[in-house]
C-alpha cells in the first residue's frame, strides 16, 4: 500500500499544482473584470461626452464576458439614466405645442446608446437586477426589435419576428415618454404608474398586465398592441388613436379612465371594466365588449374596487357594428350614440338611456327601447 502511495505521489502532485495553477487563472480574470468594470464606471462620469460612450460599450462587453457581472451592470446603466435624463422636480417639462414634429425634443444621444444596451442584453442574465428608470425623461425615445429590413417587410407581409425589446417588468413611474416610438417592446408587468406617454407610439408591443394608473396616453398611437390585463384606471386616453387594428383591452380594468373622443375601432375590449369611463364620443365601430362592465349596478366589481358614482358615458358614441353581448350596461348613458347593427344580445339594460340614439339593425334590444 506505502509503494503505491509513493508511486502515485508524482500524479497527485501534478494533479494538484494544475488546480492550484487553473484557481490562479480564474484568480486573475475576476481581478481583470473587476479592473474593466471599475474603468468603465469611471468613464460614465467622465465631462467627455465620447467617454462616456467609451464606458457604456465597455459595460456591454462586459455584460457579454460575464454572465456573474451583468445584474450590477444594469443597476449602473439603469441609475446613469435616472441620474442623466430626469424628469423636474417640479413635473414634466412643458413643451412648445406650436412646434412641428421634427423639431421636438430628441433624447441625449447617450441616453440612447444605454437605452439600445440594455435592449440587446440577454435577459436570462439578470438575476435579481431591476429596469429602473423611475422618473426618467425618456422624450423622443425611438426603439425597436428589428432592423429597418425586417420592419419594412412585417409592413409588406403582416408577419411579425418573435424578437421582442426585453423590457418586461421594467419600473417607469412618472417617466416621461413623449413622442418616443417603441416597436416589439415587451413591457408586460412594467410599472408606468403617472408615466407621460403622450403622443407616443406603440407598435406591437406587449403591455399585458401593465400597471398604468393615472398615466397619460392622450394623442398615442397604438397598433396590434397588448394590453390584455393592464391597470388603466383614472388613465387619460383622450383621443388616443387605437383604430389600426390587433389592439386588445381583454380584461382590462379602465375604471374613472377619460377616453373622450378616443379611437378605439375595432378594439377588442372583452370583459373590460370601465365602470365611471368617460367614452363621450369615442369611435367604436366594430368593437368587441362582450361581457364588458360598465354599470355602478355590478356589486361584485364594487367589492372589488370600491363604492362608485356614475356609469359609464358613451353619448355620441359611435358603436355601429359593435359586439355589446352579454355587457352590463345598466344605467349606462348611450344619448345620441350610434348603436346600428350594433349586438346586444344578453345585455343588461336595464335604466340604460338611449335619448336620440341611432338603433337601426340593432340587435338584442327589448321592443320597449326601440
Amino acid at each position: 500500500m506505502l509503494t503505491l502511495l509513493i508511486a502515485g505521489m508524482p500524479g497527485l502532485a501534478a494533479l494538484a499544482a494544475l488546480l492550484f495553477t487553473w484557481q490562479d487563472v480564474r484568480i486573475a480574470e475576476q481581478g481583470h473584470i473587476t479592473s474593466r468594470f471599475n474603468d468603465a464606471v469611471s468613464n460614465l462620469g467622465s465631462t467627455s461626452l465620447d467617454v462616456r460612450f467609451g464606458g457604456i460599450y465597455a459595460l456591454e462587453r462586459l455584460m457579454q464576458d460575464s454572465a456573474r457581472d451583468q445584474p450590477r451592470t444594469i443597476s449602473v446603466l439603469s441609475a446613469y439614466v435616472r441620474q442623466h435624463a430626469r424628469v423636474p422636480k417640479s413635473g414634466f417639462a412643458k413643451e412648445d405645442e406650436s412646434l412641428e414634429e421634427q423639431d421636438k425634443i430628441e433624447l441625449a444621444t447617450d441616453i440612447t446608446a444605454v437605452m439600445n444596451v440594455l435592449a440587446d442584453r440577454s435577459p436570462d442574465r439578470d438575476g435579481r437586477a431591476q429596469l429602473d428608470w423611475t422618473r426618467a425623461d425618456l422624450r423622443g425615445l425611438q426603439l425597436s426589435a428589428w432592423t429597418f429590413k425586417e420592419a419594412a417587410k412585417i409592413r409588406r407581409s403582416g408577419d411579425v419576428p418573435d424578437t421582442r425589446v426585453p423590457f418586461s417588468w421594467a419600473t417607469l413611474g412618472g417617466a416621461d415618454l413623449r413622442h418616443a416610438v417603441l416597436g416589439g417592446v415587451d413591457l408586460h408587468n412594467a410599472w408606468l404608474v403617472d408615466a407621460n406617454l403622450h403622443d407616443t407610439t406603440l407598435e406591437h408591443s406587449d403591455l399585458s398586465r401593465a400597471v398604468l394608473q393615472d398615466a397619460n396616453l392622450n394623442f398615442a398611437h397604438l397598433a396590434e398592441t397588448d394590453l390584455t390585463g393592464a391597470d388603466l384606471n383614472w388613465a387619460n386616453l383622450r383621443e388616443v388613436d387605437a383604430s389600426s387594428g390587433g389592439n386588445n383591452f381583454t380584461d382590462a380594468t379602465l375604471i374613472g379612465a377619460d377616453m373622450t373622443r378616443a379611437g378605439l375601432d375595432g378594439a377588442n375590449l372583452t370583459n373590460a371594466k370601465l365602470v365611471e369611463a368617460n367614452l363621450t364620443g369615442a369611435q367604436l365601430i366594430g368593437a368587441n365588449l362582450h361581457g364588458a362592465k360598465l354599470s355602478t349596478a355590478d356589486k361584485a366589481l364594487e367589492d372589488e374596487f370600491g363604492p362608485f358614482e356614475k356609469d359609464a358615458n358613451l353619448a355620441d358614441a359611435d358603436l355601429e357594428g359593435a359586439d355589446l353581448t352579454n355587457a352590463d350596461l345598466r344605467g349606462v348613458d348611450f344619448s345620441r350614440a350610434n348603436l346600428m347593427y350594433a349586438d346586444l344580445t344578453g345585455a343588461k339594460l336595464t335604466g340604460v338611456k338611449l335619448t336620440g340614439a341611432k338603433l337601426h339593425g340593432a340587435r338584442g334590444l327589448p321592443p320597449s327601447l326601440r
